[in-house]
């Protein structure tokens, strides 16, 4: 039993220190570290699905202020956004909803 120790007490020192120490350190940066690699990776898509909404939510944004814009300037496209969006219609006039 105490020969098997001393061998593998000899294989380490045969080792490189620096490729064992390198071997710990990786080890300890893909799995034990508060900011590991995994970590990392999965802040890394979750920012890049954040950035995408952001582009997706400008781009709704933009799309808003058009309308916004065209509802001030002219009285006819106020109207229809009312009878489109609040289902608003003129006395004796029939509404059909097709959805």
């Amino acid at each position: 039993m105490l020969d098997r120790l001393y061998d593998i007490a000899d294989r380490l020192r045969e080792i490189n220190r620096y490729a064992l120490s390198f071997g710990l350190f990786v080890l300890w940066t893909c799995t034990f570290a508060e900011v590991d690699v995994m970590r990392m990776i999965e802040t890394r898509l979750e920012r890049h699905h954040i950035e995408s909404r952001i582009a997706d939510t400008q781009q709704d944004i933009l799309g808003l202020d058009l309308q916004l814009a065209e509802i001030t300037d002219r009285p006819a496209a106020k109207e229809r956004h009312a009878r489109e969006e609040y289902y608003m219609h003129k006395p004796n006039e029939d509404v059909y909803i097709f959805r």
